[in-house]
């Protein structure tokens, strides 16, 4: 989706009012503050029998670590109804965080990641209310640096690339606020299905690892054959200096492993002898639909293996074409061009014909490269996808070409 599409696809860029609150009546049979429980639990099977069921599908797991807030007021818990109220008074429906400037709402942070062109964002409506979201997918496209924005500092101001939004333009500080803004759609019923584009190019600005803290999975919702086997192998092939933090990523951005997050207001006792404070715990659940065999130990040998012959491969052109040092670039002369031509001679007219084999030569040594840089290239630009499925020998082992974005319902 660009940004224009973006635009006409937003009512709140086109002055329509979007629903967004709670539709959900259920919420309201939970005790006081007991909500956080409640979604930490799996559910139990009601049936003893042997007889075969269906498979579980994977529960939300509540991360252990709480966002703080806002102190309130309140010395002992209440109903959840009470704290829905008590959010509704302090924040905008479409500013569900701490801010000083209302107009910079969650729309203008997701129109920021849009524009520059880092995600691409699908929102779904509910069945029954066309007006309220049910649910978000989220591709990661990149995690663009200072530089790549065209910023030389955090506070210089760049406009849109497609205007449409009363806020004219953004700062890098506010593209880096657009990463934990723009997930705030709604609290407690609405669920963001996260993954990163196959060509992510890996880059991560130290500053993404808190966002990864929040909002990224954890260990808890891996299938057990996952953390056994899989991710331990993948670990072999990457630097042992790096970042635990950044292996998960590169785990997540090389295998194309989705997520599932959530998130939800509460009220704890955060420190002592003071009143209760306001908080945002968020969930992660393991999307159930995804291909394990992406993970295999044989696709991750492949995936590397590849990836490695692409690097010799881009190795081997550049060492064939001959760089200019700045000092050699000087003591090249100048071409002149006569006034008049003088006539041909034999000295001149064998080297204009030495410097064009020479050219030639050239041109079918680079168009040589060229063709086998194509030819050694992964087959996903010119084999089928339901191709790469099916066979097992495909590159990166075939089920690595499933697009986790097709028939995705979280």
């Amino acid at each position: 989706m660009t940004a224009s599409d973006y635009v006409k696809n937003q009512p709140h860029l086109q002055g329509k009012p979007l629903t967004i609150q709670n539709q959900y009546s259920a919420l309201a049979e939970f005790p006081p503050l007991s909500y956080s429980k409640a979604v930490a639990t799996t559910n139990r099977g009601q049936s003893s029998e042997p007889t075969q069921t269906p498979p579980t599908k994977s529960a939300y797991f509540l991360k252990p670590h709480k966002q703080h807030l806002y102190t309130t007021h309140y010395p002992e818990p209440i109903k959840l109804k009470e704290l829905q109220t008590f959010t509704n008074r302090i924040f905008y429906e479409d500013c569900l965080y701490p801010t000083d400037n209302v107009t910079k709402n969650r729309t203008f942070y997701e129109y920021i990641l849009v524009d520059s062109r880092s995600i691409e964002i699908t929102h779904y409506p509910d069945k029954t209310n066309p007006n309220t979201i049910s649910y978000s997918t989220c591709k990661i496209l990149r995690i663009a640096p200072l530089q790549d924005l065209g910023f030389q500092h955090l506070h210089t101001t760049k406009p849109f690339s497609q205007p449409g939004f009363p806020i004219t333009g953004y700062t890098y500080t506010d593209y880096q606020n657009a990463w934990f803004r723009f997930l705030y759609l709604r609290p407690y019923d609405h669920s963001w299905f996260l993954a990163f584009d196959q060509k992510f190019n890996t880059y991560v600005p130290g500053w993404f690892y808190e966002w990864w803290h929040w909002f990224g999975p954890c260990d808890q919702i891996y299938p057990a054959d996952l953390l056994k086997t899989a991710y331990p192998y993948f670990l072999k092939y990457i630097p042992k200096q790096t970042l635990g933090t950044y292996q998960k990523i590169l785990f997540h951005a090389n295998m194309g492993i989705p997520w599932i997050c959530s998130w939800h207001f509460n009220l704890t006792q955060a420190l002592p002898d003071m009143p209760y404070s306001l908080i945002k715990e968020y969930r992660v659940k393991w999307w159930d639909k995804y291909n394990l065999d992406r993970c295999s130990l044989i696709n991750i040998t492949k995936f590397f293996g590849n990836a490695r012959q692409d690097q010799l491969l881009v190795q081997s052109v550049s060492k064939s074409i001959p760089l200019l040092t700045p000092s050699q670039l000087t003591q090249i002369q100048p071409i002149t061009i006569p006034s008049q031509t003088p006539s041909p001679t034999k000295s001149t007219s064998s080297t204009s014909s030495q410097k064009h084999k020479k050219k030639a030569k050239l041109k079918k040594a680079l168009q040589a490269l060229s063709q086998e840089l194509l030819d050694s290239s992964d087959d996903e630009d010119i084999i089928n996808q339901d191709d790469l499925s099916s066979d097992p020998n495909a590159p990166y082992g075939g089920p690595l070409a499933q697009d986790p974005f097709e028939d995705m319902q979280p």
